[in-house]
């Protein structure tokens, strides 16, 4: 009996998710997926089945590895801190030229109606996920009276997560780091805005970590 050929699951895995995140799903094909994983015909369909289970597979990955960093900085326990941070982590990948240009999640969003529903679904439910997250972060500031209570928290966390994901499209056409940091900048300024109005004394400006990013 010949021997198995043995490989590593997750390195695998990251090669299969770049090939993704650069070329896009439906532009993606099993060859290709053979060439970048090294991975044998059979032994790619024996592990992780079709195309479409590789993708999902490679998707998990991508959150577990890409992602983390941006569920951490929404951690943080200072409320407009985690946001900002949110943002720092987004243009730090963004600058990260060992990384194909863009989101996994983002760039396959834009191809969901031909990638199939159960593609569609895990898209949507990573943007509920980081929607809850910012959602929570946000209800927090209210709580610790840093955002208006009046405020929709719920809003709040859509446009902002409306400005993360918008910053992985305009990534994807182009590498211009000014503009990336300049749009976080002004997604800061709302949360300004929206912050209850100071007891005593000025509102603390922002501290400019974010122009920094790009500088």
């Amino acid at each position: 009996m010949p021997a198995v050929k043995q490989f590593d699951r997750n390195q695998g895995l990251d090669r299969a998710m770049r090939v993704f995140w650069k070329r896009g799903y439906e532009a993606t094909s099993i060859q290709d997926l053979v060439d970048a994983t090294r991975i044998n015909r059979a032994s790619l369909y024996a592990t992780f089945g079709g195309k479409r289970e590789l993708f999902l597979a490679a998707l998990a990955r991508y959150e577990e590895v890409v992602v983390k960093p941006l569920f951490e900085a929404l951690a943080d326990p200072e409320p407009r801190r985690g946001i900002e941070r949110m943002f720092e982590a987004l243009l730090r990948r963004m600058s990260d030229s060992s990384y194909p240009r863009g989101c996994l999640y983002t760039n396959t969003s834009l191809e969901c109606p031909t990638a199939g529903n159960l593609i569609a679904c895990a898209i949507g439910e990573f943007f509920a996920r980081q929607e809850t997250a910012i959602h929570q972060l946000v209800s927090r500031a209210q709580a610790q009276g840093v955002i208006d209570p009046n405020r929709d928290a719920r809003a709040l966390a859509r446009f902002f997560l409306g400005v993360a994901h918008g910053l992985n499209v305009v990534n994807k056409a182009t590498q211009d780091a000014a503009s990336l940091s300049d749009a976080a900048k002004v997604a800061m300024s709302v949360w300004d805005n929206a912050a209850s109005p100071p007891r005593t004394g000025s509102r603390a400006r922002s501290n400019g970590r974010l122009g920094a990013q790009s500088r």
